[in-house]
């Protein structure tokens, strides 16, 4: 398994695994995602503006990724927000440690100093591995989703890097 930063090769399979985590209804945001461009996807900004997002490769094929977000606002630029997702098939494998020490390894390059994120409190292993990695919890969004009769609360975490 590798861990490589994001690169225009990578964004369609990027996005087939970010389809596949969002389908399983409990991790991200989303269910399903928007339409999809190529040439306007998430990544295009991430490359363009090098700012920390890399990807799980499974022989070549995305399996997981990690993205960091630095909020556009200039006086709140310091503080990125954590995405990332596992295939079901490739967690507990320590891809995750892998991605998220590539992609605060690369924070600082970006200006960050602070990394934030939101993960709901039924992701236990996700809430291990923040920890794991130095982040504190922060504070909790009740209810912050309901899907399908089932109401989400989620943990806000952070970890400053400097």
């Amino acid at each position: 398994m590798d861990i490589a930063y994001i690169h225009k090769g990578l964004i369609t399979g990027w996005r087939s695994a970010c389809e596949q985590v969002a389908a399983e209804k409990a991790y991200l945001g989303l269910v399903s995602l928007p339409p999809f461009d190529p040439e306007r996807a998430l990544p295009n900004r991430m490359i363009a503006r090098n700012w920390p997002m890399y990807c799980a490769l499974d022989e070549g094929r995305v399996v997981g990724w990690v993205d960091i977000i630095p909020n556009e606002v200039p006086e709140c630029a310091h503080r990125g927000t954590l995405g990332m997702g596992l295939l079901a098939s490739h967690r507990g494998r320590g891809l995750g440690s892998r991605l998220l020490e590539a992609a605060l390894g690369h924070a600082p390059e970006s200006g960050l100093t602070k990394v934030e994120l939101a993960v709901y409190t039924s992701n236990v292993s996700a809430i291990s591995l923040f920890l794991k990695f130095g982040f504190t919890e922060a504070g909790m969004w009740r209810d912050y989703r309901r899907l399908d009769g089932v109401t989400y609360d989620a943990l806000l975490m952070e970890r400053f890097l400097v």
